[in-house]
């Protein structure tokens, strides 16, 4: 019987012992680990999926299809490696298409059968409501683990302002347009160009990508909510299977030559296990990945009744909401080269780079500084010594360590860096740019000083076990116990500083690596979670930006052939005026945008009618946003006056024209009383009146079309039919 029969076999058994509990095709029985259907509605449940011509790695790449994304099973097959395949389709721009991917990084949903104490726990921690869906898919595929809200007391709108400031979170220059800022100081209109931040390869993050990193919504899935599991050392649940199983297919299990020889391949990311390509083997390997159970100072198992969540009245236990401290340094980066290069199996995110740093970029990075094995000792015997003497889950710091050194090239921890050879830093601490200093080498010169946390790093092990003692000390003992208050402090007395990294993408990078360690079996323990909650949070998830192409719709210039605008133009005002004499039938506009990519409407030859005529031109982007700019062309009423009240601003334009000069402002269509027209001077009012200089008065209480009205004395001067008030005076000069 081939192993595909047995397979099948046990499901039609599972079926029939479960009898009317079995859920309909495609859906998960709740209570079994993996029993699914072989067909029907299903998720992607990897970052990027590649999906193929053939069942196979062989065949082509058709399509590459994002986490989440929404597919129908139609088969499953045995591929020509060996692994079940299915074939899927699924909605594309161009229509329905279809292909087929490994059935591993394909999930079925669940059926979520009510569970009256799970329902108590959840109302009795205060979840949100726009928070529990999530939550119980994960207790239905995950019932022993627990969820506890960690109440922030802060407004959504103030975290947003605070991360959303330009610098503070950060992005890969490569990313599409919509996660990077336009804010000034982020974005240069002029140029269309973004400012760099942490060396050149980074930009300030754009708010939409900030608060979509940020709404742990988006990440209650059995892969990122590892962001928010607690980061104690638990010696009973942690070990070195587990940890092994995390750094398989990574630099921190291979010699230097083996590292250098290796190009893996990413075929897809999934919840779990490593999917890479040994290019020695032309094997996919997945390791064997280990779980276990973590609690930390504070948190409670909640277990009681066989259920982690008893009759609901769980203690969520204290949470530990410790001052964040500055840390030396309170710096972290991670190389550019190494973020593109390494593919192992995980979130789409860009790695690096960290805290007020620059990344992790100069001349000794490269293949030949790879990171060399320690002596006598394997990396795993290193981290778990670490953990042990730190406190520090080790799970975490092999995560944090992919993180920050990824396919492990760097000159951070290569010991060959010129001027600090025989150093290491392999969690980048106070690696920044600095003067003439590159942030790899100001990192190795930390690492090199005498001092704290076991310095100097002369050592691989010195490095590693220095790196989680600063962690264990700056970090999780002060409440940022989690990878996500890591990256967004939001706890203790002083939210939003010390925060370990500036990439947006760091939690959920990091989390997704921390998950990899955690097999089904071990998954089935206690875990604790500690997932934020804000005040006032929008009642949906914050979406994930997906616009891209060039932002910039803005002018750098507006002419009108014979004429000035007034103001004179900046591309930051979108208003303007302009008065023509009464026998101007047309005017021609040029306007030119300062992006090639955008494209301009609404100028060219504009004919003008009786009064005024506004003219709106717009600037569409590439990437689709649109600003307006509009020009209010007013004409003259035939008696030489020039004076033409704007309809939008109820000021005059202060142009002059047949011995009428005003050089302040008339009141116009609802402006306030009293307003004196200081700065005026008279010549003729009108054909046969003089004014001769006297003052004139003219009565607020006046209403019309806004045309000037002259005396026939030459007395009393003019006044402007539009202008509005009690009556009063308001005198000229």
């Amino acid at each position: 019987m081939t192993k595909r029969q047995k397979r099948f076999l046990a499901l039609m058994l599972g079926a029939v012992l479960l009898g009317d509990c079995a859920a309909h095709t495609g859906t998960m029985i709740s209570g079994l680990s993996s029993v699914y259907a072989a067909t029907g509605s299903a998720t992607v449940n990897a970052t990027t999926l590649n999906v193929r011509s053939t069942p196979g790695t062989t065949g082509s790449i058709v399509k590459k299809l994002a986490y989440g994304a929404a597919v129908t099973v139609v088969s499953e097959t045995t591929g020509s490696d060996g692994k079940i395949w299915y074939k899927i389709q699924f909605s594309s721009s161009s229509g329905t298409q279809g292909g087929y991917v490994r059935s591993d990084y394909i999930k079925f949903p669940v059926s979520y059968s009510y569970d009256a104490n799970f329902e108590s726990y959840l109302n009795s921690q205060g979840f949100p409501e726009s928070y529990k869906t999530s939550l119980r898919t994960l207790h239905t595929e995950h019932p022993t683990w627990v969820f506890q809200a960690q109440k922030t007391g802060l407004n959504w709108s103030d975290v947003m302002e605070a991360e959303g400031a330009v610098g503070t979170n950060l992005v890969s220059k490569a990313s599409i347009s919509s996660w990077k800022s336009t804010d000034y100081g982020a974005y240069d209109w002029n140029t269309s160009t973004w400012t760099g931040f942490d060396g050149s390869s980074w930009v300030a993050a754009s708010k939409d990508i900030v608060a979509y990193y940020m709404d742990p919504r988006n990440f209650l899935n059995d892969t990122y909510v590892f962001q928010f599991l607690h980061h104690a050392f638990d010696s009973n649940t942690q070990t070195r299977a587990g940890l092994t199983s995390l750094i398989t297919g990574t630099f921190l299990e291979k010699t230097p030559e083996e590292t250098t020889a290796a190009q893996s391949i990413q075929e897809t990311s999934g919840s779990g296990t490593a999917a890479v390509i040994n290019s020695k083997t032309n094997t996919e390997v997945s390791g064997s990945l280990q779980q276990g159970e973590n609690y930390g100072p504070g948190m409670s198992s909640g277990t009681s009744g066989g259920s982690p969540y008893g009759s609901g009245n769980i203690s969520s236990g204290s949470e530990n909401q410790g001052v964040s401290l500055e840390g030396p340094g309170s710096t972290v980066s991670s190389t550019i080269s190494q973020r593109k290069m390494y593919t192992t199996a995980l979130p789409e995110v860009e790695y690096g780079p960290g805290m007020d740093a620059s990344a992790i970029t100069d001349d000794n990075t490269g293949a030949s500084n790879t990171s060399p094995v320690p002596t006598g000792q394997t990396y795993v015997d290193i981290i778990m010594k670490a953990a042990a003497q730190t406190g520090v889950n080790p799970y975490v710091l092999g995560a944090m360590i992919l993180q920050e050194q990824g396919i492990g090239k760097s000159g951070s921890i290569s010991g060959k860096t010129s001027g600090y050879e025989g150093y290491y830093n392999f969690f980048n601490i106070g690696a920044f740019a600095s003067g003439s200093m590159s942030a790899v080498t100001r990192g190795l010169w930390y690492a090199s000083q005498s001092g704290s946390y076991g310095r100097p790093w002369n050592s691989i092990e010195k490095s590693i076990i220095g790196g989680a003692t600063y962690y264990s000390e700056n970090f999780l003992k002060n409440g940022q116990d989690t990878f996500y208050l890591k990256k967004f402090n939001v706890q203790g007395s002083s939210p939003y500083k010390h925060q370990y990294m500036t990439n947006v993408e760091g939690a959920a990078g990091e989390g997704a690596k921390l998950a990899r360690a955690y097999t089904d079996e071990m998954k089935k323990q206690a875990l604790v979670f500690k997932i934020p909650v804000f005040n006032n949070m929008p009642e949906t998830a914050c979406a994930k930006p997906t616009v891209t192409g060039s932002p910039n719709n803005k002018l750098s210039g507006i002419t009108i052939d014979g004429y000035s605008l007034t103001p004179t133009f900046n591309k930051d005002t979108e208003k303007y005026d302009l008065v023509v004499d009464s026998s101007v039938s047309s005017v021609n506009i040029r306007a030119t945008a300062i992006d090639s990519k955008a494209a301009v409407s609404g100028a060219g030859s504009i004919s003008l009618g009786s009064g005024t005529t506004i003219v709106k031109i717009q600037v569409k982007a590439e990437n689709g946003d649109v600003r307006t700019y509009q020009v209010s062309i007013a004409k003259g009423n035939g008696n030489g006056s020039t004076t033409v009240v704007s309809p939008s601003t109820g000021s005059s334009t202060g142009s002059s024209s047949s011995g009428f000069t005003t050089t302040g402002s008339t009141v116009g269509p609802g402006g306030s009383t009293g307003i004196s027209n200081s700065g005026s001077s008279f010549g003729t009012t009108g054909p046969g009146s003089t004014n001769s200089g006297s003052q004139s008065s003219y009565p607020e209480g006046a209403s019309g079309s806004g045309k000037l009205v002259t005396s026939s004395t030459g007395t009393s001067g003019s006044y402007p039919e539009g202008a509005t008030g009690s009556g009063k005076l308001v005198t000229g000069n």
